[in-house]
């Protein structure tokens, strides 16, 4: 469940059923309940489970206050978050995917928990990376954690005689080796963020820290040239993440940069045999972002000690951690490091790839790495598009870049 994650509203009707959802979606100056905003209604069957999973799990620690889930589509939490803030009627408790984490903490829109926090029973179970700390006080945490690597169609590579590729070079020649047959490669182009796109701008030595433009062109000319052959369809670039998994997993379609996330819903609609292997490397390692939900509880609440016990028993308990792994997210509770879930062949290559880890929040930069990756963001989409050349997409990307950082 990854902070693209694309949802609907039909998921979000079966978690208010089960954890008396009300409909104004206030919270914070409603002490008789802890309401918590998510944007986990995908329509999807895992998905779906997930949500329902959370609801059971508040349920079964029998806590003293009922949970008001409410659903946020992802585009608008964080704003509507902000602007509840000035109101004080909004949630208690809400997940974000951690781009906007100095964004709420400069709003003063995120309670501090660290006393909530070091009073935690379990507190030694979870790794340090995973909570989330600013100026030393504890802001959020992060139960599961996510990142990305390449699925691939096993069904259609044994047809064809193509080995799971470990290089761009390898890649490359498997798509000119389908041809037209099956869509070659899936990759999502929309959105702000560059999730999909950076280990392969990674790959061939794109830094942000020093922005070269060659490195991205590079990047570009690959994909690019993919997209005029048509190994890549040029309606990409209006792909989300999770509707280029959608299509993979509809069949047809030989390889997709995707998530672990996406696990659970492969294992319930993929009709064909599937593998993993991290995104192939090229003139340097394919890197990917280690990232996953941060959960937070807002400054205005009326209740933290609450608002924390809602979060410890939906994302830091073994359940909730556990409910996270079966919908494909990787938990990051120690005690769970050797399940026989973390055992499984798909876990270990995302596993691997994440060898090649960074934060999502790079260290150095603040809150104007938004505006840094949005550029970059929109030049891969529009060369996936066919609207712009490898060459200029890279140029307009590094001037804005820069331009940024200033």
């Amino acid at each position: 469940m990854i902070s693209a994650k694309l949802r609907g509203v039909a998921v979000a009707a079966a978690l208010c059923a089960l954890t008396a959802c009300g409909t104004s979606g206030s919270g914070g100056g409603n002490s008789g309940q802890v309401t918590f905003w998510h944007y986990y209604a995908q329509g999807i069957p895992a998905t779906a489970k997930f949500t329902k999973d959370l609801g059971d799990i508040y349920a079964k620690a029998k806590l003293s206050k009922p949970l008001n889930s409410v659903y946020v589509p992802a585009e608008q939490l964080t704003q509507k978050v902000v602007a509840s803030a000035a109101t004080k009627q909004g949630p208690d408790v809400f997940v974000q995917g951690g781009a906007d984490l100095l964004q709420l903490i400069k709003a003063g829109a995120i309670a501090d928990f660290t006393a909530q926090y070091e009073k935690f029973k379990d507190k030694a179970q979870i790794p340090d990376a995973n909570v989330i700390k600013h100026d030393g006080k504890v802001y959020g945490v992060q139960g599961f954690s996510n990142t990305t690597a390449l699925w691939y169609n096993k069904t259609i590579l044994d047809e064809l005689g193509i080995t799971p590729p470990t290089t761009m070079d390898e890649l490359n020649a498997a798509l000119e080796k389908i041809g037209k047959k099956y869509v070659g490669i899936g990759l999502a182009g929309q959105g702000e963020q560059d999730v999909n796109s950076f280990s392969f701008t990674s790959a061939y030595g794109f830094d942000y820290t020093k922005p070269d433009a060659a490195a991205l062109e590079n990047a570009f000319k690959l994909v690019g040239g993919w997209a005029e052959k048509g190994y890549v369809p040029r309606d990409a670039a209006t792909w989300t993440p999770d509707v280029a998994f959608q299509k993979f997993a509809a069949g047809g379609m030989a390889f997709v940069v995707g998530g672990n996330w996406q696990y659970g819903n492969a294992k319930k609609t993929a009709s064909f045999t599937y593998g993993v292997v991290p995104v192939p490397d090229a003139t340097a390692p394919a890197k990917v972002y280690q990232f996953g939900d941060n959960v937070h509880i807002s400054a205005f609440t009326k209740d933290k000690d609450a608002a924390f016990n809602a979060v410890a028993a939906m994302f830091l308990s073994q359940d909730g951690e556990l409910a996270a792994l079966e919908a494909g997210s990787m938990p990051v509770r120690k005690d769970l490091a050797g399940t026989k879930g973390m055992q499984d062949p798909i876990y270990s290559q995302f596993n691997k790839a994440l060898e090649n880890g960074v934060p999502y929040l790079l260290p150095g930069f603040g809150t104007e790495l938004t505006q840094m990756r949005k550029p970059v963001a929109e030049a891969w989409s529009a060369v996936l598009a066919g609207q712009s050349s490898p060459r200029d997409a890279a140029a307009t990307a590094v001037a804005a870049i820069q331009r940024a950082a200033k």
